[in-house]
């Protein structure tokens, strides 16, 4: 025999509150839904309209602000440069020559 949900004794013990329905009991609807039929000449109206709205809405908002590169990465690559130059001087010197020297 199935016991049902409300008949449930263990339900019975629980305490739901006065106003509460105990577990279990679902309400019937009303009404049933209503099923809108759409044509296809209506639905790419109203996709048209919706696109319309969110490329208008992009449009209108606020742009991202665009970061430029850092301040001091530019200053630390700098001296990485210039450091690297000093001290790699006589090996780009002598690149340099080599490739400028005539060939006999």
């Amino acid at each position: 025999m199935v016991v049902e949900q409300i008949d449930n004794p263990a339900n019975k013990q629980m305490s739901y509150g006065k106003d509460r329905k105990p577990v279990g009991v679902i309400p019937l609807p009303q009404t049933l839904p209503k099923k809108t039929i759409y044509s296809g000449a209506e639905a790419k109206k109203q996709n048209n309209e919706l696109q319309r709205d969110l490329y208008m809405s992009e449009k209108a908002a606020k742009k991202k602000p665009i970061h430029k590169f850092p301040t001091i990465m530019k200053i630390l690559l700098g001296f990485a440069g210039i450091s690297g130059l000093i001290i790699f001087r006589k090996n780009i010197s002598k690149m340099i020559r080599n490739l400028f020297r005539r060939k006999n």
